[in-house]
């Protein structure tokens, strides 16, 4: 009813050609930010992480755009939140249909805290990824979130030690990921860091997770999940924050009985038929050496892997669930104090 088909197209079956960039729409965030500005920030782009750990993605750069916007008093150095959207792209950080990120920013930004929406997908050719995930691969997004941390780092207006990140969906992979030492340590100074994340609902059976997280400690996780997901399931994720908590990452994991997908959205939960579920499927996962695995080695992929039998259609989407006071008071506790 909303369109918001969500197919989480699993990055082993990635062979990206990147387009052409194309406009962003964030600028349609001036409506509500009227003190924001457009920046752009040096970036690249990988398929996987094999491409980053051998730098190979430094053969790909490429510019992303941002969305600014500081608190309308004081003059910092302010903490700053970073909004990373999902497969829906930048666009539905001003649809009707999903105003919690920006009416969050909106309480963030008066309580003294600057918020920053990253676009992912215009500057490689696309505005959604809902029906062709591969256009844009995770790892891409993944570099996207620390060249940002890194570009705010430069930027007086802001606390570097105080910065944090979030999402939903593709937006709570990333998230997830921001917290990530073999990344961080491989893509910018290894004194940068996530003061605070709150991802919502990622993949983590399907996009190839590490299989042996290393988190920075330094990062303050609070992953929020549905426990009636029908899209992406809970119970991996729980698993995951099982391995970062293991690992010594500062990780909460809180799973809301009766919740769905992208239960922040402001309508009621609707039955998205066409949605690509890979909950049956086997997971895929990353290796410290850069390759994967799979929770199954011995299944073997249809030719076609989008008619494969793993493969359902159909799921929920939706719930406006009341989360926005908890979000808030997350950030306020981890980025004020």
């Amino acid at each position: 009813m909303k369109n918001i088909l969500l197919t989480l197209l699993i990055t082993l079956f990635s062979s990206s050609v990147f387009a052409a960039p194309i406009k962003s729409p964030l600028d349609k965030l001036f409506k509500y930010f009227k003190n924001g500005q457009m920046i752009k920030i040096n970036s690249y782009n990988a398929k996987n992480y094999m491409e980053i750990k051998d730098g190979t993605y430094k053969k790909s750069p490429l510019e992303i755009e941002a969305f600014i916007a500081y608190p309308k008093k004081g003059e910092g150095p302010f903490p700053l939140v970073m909004f990373a959207h999902a497969s829906g792209g930048p666009l539905l950080f001003t649809n009707k249909w999903f105003k919690f990120n920006r009416l969050a920013a909106k309480s963030l930004q008066k309580n003294g805290i600057a918020v920053m929406f990253i676009d992912n997908f215009a500057p490689r050719g696309t505005y959604t990824t809902y029906a062709n995930q591969q256009k844009v691969p995770h790892w891409s997004t993944f570099i996207d979130t620390f060249m940002a941390l890194k570009h705010v780092s430069k930027d007086p207006k802001i606390n570097i030690n105080k910065v944090g990140i979030t999402g939903w969906s593709r937006g709570g992979a990333i998230s997830i990921m921001a917290s990530e030492k073999k990344l961080r340590d491989t893509l910018i100074d290894k004194n940068l860091f996530f003061a605070a994340a709150q991802p919502r609902s990622p993949p983590c059976w399907s996009i190839g997770m590490f299989n042996n997280p290393t988190p920075i400690p330094e990062t303050k996780t609070w992953m929020v999940l549905g426990g009636a997901d029908d899209y992406t399931a809970a119970e991996p994720c729980v698993e995951l924050g099982k391995k970062i908590k293991a690992n010594g990452g500062n990780i909460e994991v809180t799973v809301k009985k009766g919740w769905h997908h992208g239960f922040t959205a402001n309508y009621e939960k609707e039955w998205e038929k066409e949605s690509m579920v890979f909950t049956n499927c086997p997971g895929f996962f990353t290796n410290d050496d850069g390759t994967t695995s799979s929770s199954d080695p011995n299944y073997k992929w249809a030719k076609s892997w989008w008619t494969d039998k793993c493969i359902k259609r159909g799921a929920h989407v939706g719930g406006n669930k009341p989360f926005k006071n908890s979000f808030i008071k997350f950030f306020k506790k981890n980025l004020l104090n």
